[in-house]
């Protein structure tokens, strides 16, 4: 029994391309566990990880009809209409290879199990959940080594008789530190690719937001659950010592456990991060109630660089809305005491969701700018557009289809398309949607990179490569070429910042007004193409 894991290519479209929520952080390490336990079970594993390797379609097909395999166990992750392209891929590779066990397993397809089976009916199977272990027991029953049918697997849903079932659940993993450690790229690929060391120290969250899938795709009554610091710095010394890269992050959705406990591991953590014997450095991910200014003082002298917080929100009442179980007044508390420690901060928005009010944008603007986080135009332009996405599996899928405000949409149904209740704000959100992607294709996330060094945009990731949309023959006053061209580019990006907050405030005004509704949207939309072209001309 030889079983293949495949990570396919993240195929993207210029609309979806800096969407990140169709999987979360911990998903990158998915395959490595599941790879892992395959491997201690006894098993022949091999994981082709396309995306890392920077195949496209094609080049992953001819190299999956290469293999040779008896189990293809695949992550799919939702990617919006271009999932098909996987689909029909996977596809072919069962016509050619009919013999094989095709399973998919992930965020997604934990919650589209009934129509991918339906839909595609040459799927085998699809794993629930976790994938360690339904995943190991359903290759050891094909294989002949348990007992038992493949199709009774726990955790499973697969075709019956009847159409798509769903076998009995498998619980969580209890003992994290029971798992042996992921499966990695070689050093030589994530080198290239300019990695991080991903490293995952928790599953699960103790918070019960309702635009996040994760304690669903964990099953319902899933508690937070975390390794022990001993396990984790093992495996953090482990990794360094094949791979020399000192850089870490933690792809925990939540790095703290709940309560004094959870304070108290992350204190003792941070004691041995600073034993290490090498210049560790690493990023993690928080909610605001969990920065605490002893607990983030010993994390940064271990190493802590980058932190990822989750504020949401600068309205109370959208907090509320999103049970998010924190306060402005938190938000404002942590941003505070992160930035007075140095760190590099990043955070995850949602300006605009199916209760957003006139008033609610008002104070998330003034949030903003009163926390000085809008510090170049990528940062605002993602801050100030990003839309709440609905996919099937969260909490607010459920409430605003029950409530007759969502249609389900795209591929499989996955996605919820809504309009905003106030005609108001989501007239807003169309023009800002329109005017901030073009800033970005503009800045191209060159404005990142600042004399403090490169900066994390609100998606967590860094500028790309420094490139910018404007050309390094940029000339600015009518060919002035007496200007240096970055000089030029670094007034052009300090005029757009300034452009989207003043604008956005001018829609909001003119929203109140009656001016701007949904029937005078393009017309806005014009009009902040227009003032935006002058500023890259006369700069």
């Amino acid at each position: 029994m030889r079983v293949l894991l495949l990570n396919p290519p993240l195929l993207t479209d210029p609309y979806t391309d800096d969407l990140v929520v169709n999987a979360p952080l911990s998903a990158c390490v998915l395959t490595g566990y599941a790879g892992a336990c395959l491997k201690q079970a006894g098993l022949d594993v091999a994981v082709m990880d396309a995306d890392l390797a920077g195949l496209d379609v094609e080049a992953t097909r001819e190299q999956l009809l290469a293999e040779d395999f008896d189990l293809l166990g695949v992550h799919l992750k939702f990617l919006w209409g271009r999932t098909a392209e996987i689909m029909t891929m996977l596809q072919e590779i069962k016509r050619e290879k009919p013999r094989i066990h095709l399973n998919l397993y992930g965020h997604y397809p934990t919650f589209a199990w009934e129509p991918l089976l339906r839909q595609f009916p040459f799927v085998d199977s699809v794993v629930l959940g976790e994938p360690e272990l339904t995943l190991t027991d359903l290759a050891r029953r094909l294989a002949g080594l348990d007992e038992g049918f493949w199709q009774d697997t726990a955790g499973l849903a697969v075709n019956g008789e009847g159409g798509p079932v769903q076998n009995s659940p498998r619980c969580a993993i209890a003992d994290l530190d029971a798992l042996p450690f992921p499966l990695r790229p070689s050093p030589e690929l994530a080198a290239r690719r300019n990695m991080h060391n991903y490293i995952l120290g928790s599953r699960g969250c103790f918070g019960r937001c309702t635009f996040c899938y994760l304690n669903s795709f964990y099953g319902p009554g899933t508690v937070w659950r975390g390794r022990s610091p001993e396990n984790i710095v093992v495996e953090i010394d482990e990794v360094y010592k094949t791979t020399g890269n000192p850089s870490f992050y933690f792809a925990d959705a939540n790095f703290f456990g709940p309560g004094e406990r959870g304070r108290q591991r992350a204190l003792e953590l941070a004691r041995l991060l600073k034993q290490r014997d090498f210049p560790l450095v690493f990023g993690l991910e928080c909610r605001s109630s969990d920065v605490d200014e002893e607990v983030f003082a010993g994390l940064v002298e271990a190493g802590l660089r980058d932190v990822f917080l989750g504020v949401e929100s600068g309205a109370q009442s959208a907090l509320d809305r999103f049970q998010k179980g924190t306060t402005v007044a938190q938000n404002e508390r942590a941003i505070t005491i992160l930035r007075r420690l140095g760190l590099n901060i990043s955070l995850g928005f949602i300006n605009f969701d199916p209760g957003t009010t006139l008033e609610e944008i008002r104070e998330n603007l003034d949030f903003l700018q009163r926390m000085e986080l809008l510090d170049c135009p990528s940062t605002t332009a993602h801050l100030f557009f990003h839309r709440q996405v609905v996919l099937r599996g969260t909490p607010a899928y459920n409430q605003l289809l029950a409530r007759g405000q969502l249609r389900p949409v795209g591929f499989t149904a996955h996605e919820g398309e809504y309009t905003i209740v106030d005609p108001r704000a989501e007239a807003v959100a169309r023009v800002m949607g329109r005017v901030c992607r073009l800033v970005l294709e503009i800045t191209g996330g060159e404005d990142l990179y600042t004399a403090r060094g490169p900066k994390v945009s609100c998606c967590g990731r860094v500028g790309d490569e420094g490139r910018s949309g404007l050309g390094e023959g940029l000339t600015a006053g009518g060919g002035n070429r007496s200007i240096p061209a970055h000089v030029q580019r670094q007034e052009i990006f300090r005029r757009l910042n300034l452009f989207l907050q003043d604008f956005l405030s001018r829609l909001l005004d003119a929203a109140g007004r009656g001016e701007l509704n949904l029937g005078t949207v393009a017309g806005f939309v014009a009009a902040g193409h227009k003032e935006i072209g002058e500023i890259v001309r006369n700069s």
